[in-house]
C-alpha cells in the first residue's frame, strides 16, 4: 500500500510541475494578439474581472490552507498574467482614466494583504472558494458568448485553451493524491468542461473562418464560367 501511495504521489509531482511550466505560458498568446492589434475587441471586461476574483480567492485559499505549493503555483503565475491582460484591455478599450480603476485596485490590494497576512479571517475564503466555480463559469461563458455573437474565433488562442483544459484535468488528480479537498476538485472538473466548451466553440469558428474563403472562392469561378457561356 505504501509504494502505491509513493507512485501516486510521484505521478502528481510529475503533473504538477508540467502543469506549473504549461501555465507560465498559458495568458501569453492572447497577451501578444491584443498588443501586436492594440485592440481588445470581443473581450469582456467582466469577464476578466472574473477571471482575477477567482484566481486571487484560489491563490489565497491554498496559501493560507498552507497546502503545498506544488498543488497551486500555477494560480499565481496565470494571476500575474491576467493582470497585464487586464492592463492592456482596460488600455486598449480606454478605461484607464476611469475613476474606478484606481480606487478598484486598492481596495483589491489591501483585502489580498489582509487575507495573506491574517489580517482578516482565513474561514472567510472557505466560504468564498465555491463561488469560484461559477466565477469561473461566468468568465468562460462569457468567452464563449463573445465567439457566437461575433461568429468568430480568430482572436481566441486555442493553445491557451489546450493547456487551461489539460492542467485542469491534471489538477484533479494532483489535489485528490495531496488532500482530496472536494471544495478544490469540483472547481478543477467544473473548469475542465467549460473550458473544454470555449475550446470547441473557438475551434468550430476558426474552421468555419477558414472555410469561407474557398467557399468565396469556388462561388467566383462559378459566376465566371456561368458569365463566359
Amino acid at each position: 500500500m505504501g509504494a502505491d501511495s509513493e507512485l501516486l504521489q510521484s505521478v502528481a509531482n510529475v503533473l504538477s510541475t508540467l502543469t506549473i511550466l504549461s501555465c507560465l505560458f498559458l495568458k501569453v498568446p492572447q497577451i501578444m494578439y491584443i498588443w501586436e492589434k492594440k485592440s481588445a475587441e470581443g473581450i469582456f471586461i467582466q469577464a476578466m474581472i472574473m477571471e482575477v476574483t477567482g484566481f486571487s480567492i484560489m491563490t489565497l485559499y491554498n496559501y493560507t490552507n498552507q497546502y503545498s505549493l506544488m498543488t497551486y503555483l500555477e494560480y499565481p503565475i496565470i494571476l500575474l498574467q491576467v493582470y497585464v491582460m487586464f492592463y492592456l484591455v482596460l488600455k486598449y478599450k480606454n478605461k484607464l482614466n476611469m475613476p474606478i480603476v484606481p480606487i478598484a485596485s486598492i481596495a483589491y490590494f489591501i483585502a489580498v494583504i489582509g487575507f495573506a497576512f491574517d489580517i482578516l479571517p482565513k474561514s472567510i475564503l472557505s466560504y468564498l472558494v465555491p463561488c469560484c466555480a461559477p466565477l469561473s463559469g461566468f468568465a468562460k461563458v462569457t468567452y464563449i458568448y463573445g465567439i457566437i455573437k461575433a461568429a468568430n474565433a480568430d482572436a481566441i488562442s486555442l493553445t491557451t485553451w489546450v493547456i487551461s483544459v489539460v492542467t485542469n484535468l491534471a489538477r484533479v488528480f494532483t489535489v485528490f493524491v495531496d488532500s482530496a479537498d472536494t471544495k478544490l476538485m469540483m472547481n478543477f472538473a467544473i473548469s475542465t468542461v467549460l473550458s473544454s466548451g470555449v475550446l470547441l466553440t473557438a475551434l468550430y469558428y476558426q474552421r468555419m473562418t477558414a472555410m469561407a474563403p474557398k467557399t468565396r472562392r469556388k462561388s467566383t469561378r462559378k459566376h465566371s464560367h456561368d458569365h463566359d457561356d
